[in-house]
């Protein structure tokens, strides 16, 4: 099925994911999954639709909650074979699992679980590998670039771009993300308020403060519920 699906999307992917696609497919015939595999005409028609959009360009729908939200596999850019999100309410395609194998692998595992149930790769609030860390570094690097040279950027492009950053920045570069809670962008403060609320990073609980107090209206709430989590970390370290 997915050769035929990428051969008419002229799509080249590693025949390994193709495979690990395939083989999934095949469980996905033998029980009912709450995301469910999407067939072949129902993925062209959607990823046409897609291409109309900037956003979505190179995310491929591979499931759906047939509920109008997808689950696409990135396949090209900065975070190519990365899995994604696409809600028809809200859009954020920052990934949420390092790879197609990850991401079947949890949902093998709890079949009637939503994509929100699933536990992801992205943000994480545990040790990664040295390998792991390099390719998401060199992801931040690509995407950071990108931004920086193109100066008439979009906003809702620059804005998805800084969404991935956060979620794949490691623990130990958590510094890196404060400088966006003074973002310009409200829908990137109120990220970089969850991203440095979910970490429960301390270093940023001063600038969180400020931002509860001055912040734009979006920000302001984030920041209260990150302080809210950092207060529980410090109470734990105690």
């Amino acid at each position: 099925m997915y050769i035929d699906l990428f051969n008419r999307l002229s799509i080249t992917l590693p025949i390994i994911l193709i495979e690990e696609l395939e083989t999934h497919h095949e469980k996905q015939k033998d029980q009912n999954y709450l995301l469910r595999s999407m067939e072949i005409e129902e993925v062209i028609e959607m990823a046409d639709f897609m291409s109309e959009m900037e956003v979505y360009q190179g995310i491929i729908p591979l499931w759906t909650d047939d509920h109008s939200n997808y689950i696409g596999l990135q396949v090209q850019g900065a975070c190519q074979y990365r899995i994604s999100y696409i809600n028809h309410e809200e859009t954020d395609v920052s990934p949420g699992f390092r790879s197609v194998q990850s991401f079947i692998s949890k949902l093998e595992q709890h079949p009637s679980y939503d994509w929100d149930e699933l536990n992801k790769d992205y943000p994480s609030d545990i040790e990664i590998s040295h390998a792991e860390m390099d390719e998401d570094l060199r992801c931040i690097d690509e995407l950071n670039k990108f931004i920086s040279s193109n100066q008439q950027i979009d906003d809702d492009i620059r804005c998805q771009y800084i969404f991935s950053i956060m979620a794949l920045t490691p623990k130990r570069n958590l510094d890196s993300l404060i400088k966006y809670l003074d973002d310009e962008d409200m829908y990137v403060q109120e990220r970089a308020c969850e991203i440095l609320g979910f970490h429960r990073y301390i270093p940023a609980r001063d600038k969180l403060v400020e931002v509860s107090t001055n912040g734009m209206h979006n920000g302001k709430l984030a920041a209260k519920r990150a302080l809210a989590r950092i207060r529980e970390e410090a109470r734990g370290a105690f």
